[in-house]
């Protein structure tokens, strides 16, 4: 038991990474090694060669070996201290020189990528002879899966010179758009009616789950005019976004989801599998967003109405203190091992959780694999939404804790699997909840539950579906907030049907998601690590007693195998059978019944 749980202090640790904050001298030296480092790897790739029509040497599979050693090394460090960096930037966007520090790394991160221009185009047309010999020799045998992936994406690649220039243009142009987006709305103030100072925009979208709806419409209101007011850029950004990447897709022979497929390690089937399955849940989730109006007095319900709590007093508020403490209990009912892991992370003040103004949007969980561990950042709100979100974020936490020991080419995980661990948890602290819960509570984790099915299966499709039709009408004129605003409109009210009576047109603008030139088509792997997790959790239940070391298992293998295998092996499910996912989501209907009849009890 730490003697620090529950943690009180909201803000994380950060000295322990790097002392000094924005002026740290340790962070500064580091930048120093990277950029001297990552030029001695530039020129050590030079001098290394693939044998050509014969099997590689003994010697020079060795050199190969001890490249790789050092240039897996060099990007752990490249990790660790970026994590650092966007870790000031996202804590303190309002800060000029925090915001600065992750470009600090931007030489380095050139040069690396210019590496790994490099090393494709060492095995781009190996022969299959040469190839079999890495694949073959025990030195490689953890980096099987690594190797196979660099020569497919080295096959299609375009020539060296190409792609050597796209990896420096892409650094003051590509995604300097994506910087751009994230200083500019890291910095948007909002005016919310009735609240005296101007806010965040995290801050403002806490208050949409606030249970008063006057101030939940104050700040929908408040939000439109932020975003109204900076959509003509953003409208600029996404245009030269999402035309650099189909520049960059037609050149590597593919479409636009063919790297966001490749990088998720899944096939097109399985996706299309999915999202049809989904569709299915539609009509059900409706019934659940129209009980929830009658429970609220409404007719139907408004685009800031769908996260309105329910089922509890409207003062009820969750300290932060209080989610930990849920939280850990809850976990420890099934996994004492992983509640000992959540409490140790949130003791030795891995996460920030501080409501506070000058903090970026969002939440997410970030890996430091030099130091073995994590940070997570967030904004908690003193409710449930926030505490599932804290839930969220530990899974991320717990998936890099099982694998801190793994050889980098291993912990390459895909967002799709990366997502399970974390909705994982969440489906543990749920389900737990639900088991003890009575009356208005009950009510209240029925509605948080099935608020997160309406977002994985309703929201995060359309907004796969807004961003296809972001590539298509980019093809074939300019975007401009209007037509955004007119696609985004189209999308929702088709998606959410009968469920509520407005959408939020300006989503295209605020969801940070479409501006991550790292990551393109970041959300379809929500719904994938939604409905694989519950599919998880069923076998894991299941399995009772050997919960932890199954979990453990699969989440090792995430860095290894393809999603297609991973089911295989650990569920023996087929992820191209629509059959799977609808059966991974087969007591939503349960789950809507019964909130039905807790509102007819309530009403």
């Amino acid at each position: 038991m730490s003697q620090n749980f529950p943690m009180e202090n909201p803000s994380w640790d950060l000295e322990s990474i790097f002392e000094g904050g924005v002026e740290s001298e340790q962070f500064a030296a580091e930048v120093q090694w990277l950029d001297e480092r990552s030029a001695e790897l530039t020129e050590e790739i030079e001098r290394l060669r693939i044998a050509s029509g014969r099997r590689a040497t003994e010697e020079e599979l060795g050199r190969w070996d001890r490249f790789l050693n050092s240039y897996f090394d060099t990007w752990d460090r490249l990790g660790e201290a970026l994590s650092f960096a966007r870790a000031l930037a996202s804590a303190h966007a309002d800060d000029a020189k925090a915001a600065r520090l992750p470009s600090e790394l931007d030489d380095a991160m050139t040069v690396m990528r210019g590496v790994g221009v490099d090393l494709k185009a060492r095995f781009r047309g190996i022969a299959d002879e040469a190839f079999e010999a890495f694949l073959k020799d025990e030195r490689f045998s953890r980096r099987i899966l690594w190797l196979k992936e660099l020569r497919r994406d080295a096959d299609r690649a375009m020539e060296r010179d190409l792609e050597a220039l796209a990896v420096e243009l892409n650094r003051d142009g590509f995604h300097a758009w994506g910087r751009l987006y994230s200083q500019m709305t890291g910095r948007l103030k909002v005016e919310v009616e009735g609240e005296e100072e101007a806010m965040s925009v995290a801050q403002a979208k806490n208050l949409m789950s606030n249970a008063d709806r006057d101030r939940r419409r104050a700040a929908f209101e408040g939000l439109q005019q932020a975003w109204g007011s900076v959509a003509p850029t953003c409208a600029s950004i996404l245009h030269s976004v999402r035309g650099t990447e189909q520049t960059l897709f037609k050149r590597r022979k593919g479409d636009y989801l063919t790297e966001p497929l490749f990088a998720n390690r899944v096939e097109r089937r399985s996706v299309e599998a999915m999202f049809d399955a989904a569709q299915e849940f539609r009509p059900l989730l409706e019934r659940y967003l129209k009980a929830k109006a009658k429970l609220l007095g409404l007719e139907k319900l408004e685009w800031f109405d769908i996260n309105a709590p329910v089922g509890r007093s409207e003062d009820a508020h969750i300290s932060y203190t209080e989610a930990q403490e849920f939280i850990v209990d809850q976990v420890d009912r099934l996994s004492p091992k992983i509640a000992d892991f959540c409490r140790m992370a949130l003791s030795k003040r891995w996460v920030e959780a501080e409501d506070r103004p000058g903090k970026r949007q969002g939440g997410y969980c970030t890996s430091l694999p030099v130091s073995k561990e994590f940070r997570i950042f967030m904004t908690f709100g003193d409710n449930s939404s926030s505490m599932t979100t804290l839930a969220h974020e530990l899974g991320h936490g717990y998936h890099a804790h099982v694998m801190r020991e793994m050889e980098r080419s291993e912990t390459k995980v895909p967002m799709g699997l990366a997502e399970s661990a974390s909705t994982l948890l969440e489906a543990i602290v749920e389900q737990a909840a639900l088991e003890q819960a009575e009356g208005a509570q009950r009510l209240s984790l029925l509605d948080d539950r099935l608020g997160r099915a309406v977002a994985f299966l309703i929201d995060i499709p359309a907004r796969f579906e807004l961003e296809k039709r972001m590539h298509e009408a980019r093809q074939k004129s300019t975007l401009h907030e209007e037509m955004l605003s007119e696609m985004t409109a189209e999308i929702f009210a088709e998606h959410f049907g009968e469920g509520v009576s407005s959408v939020d047109e300006l989503f295209w603008a605020s969801k940070l998601h479409f501006y991550l030139t790292w990551v393109p088509f970041y959300n379809f792997p929500y719904t994938f690590g939604y409905l694989f997790s519950r599919a998880v959790y069923e076998q894991c239940r299941r399995e009772e007693g050997e919960f932890v070391d199954r979990l453990d298992a699969l989440l090792r293998d995430t860095g290894r195998m393809t999603s297609e295998e991973v089911a295989r092996k650990h569920l023996d499910g087929d992820l191209g059978d629509r059959k799977f996912w609808v059966e991974a989501a087969g007591d939503l209907k349960a789950d809507v019944e019964r909130f039905e009849q807790a509102v007819a009890e309530a009403v």
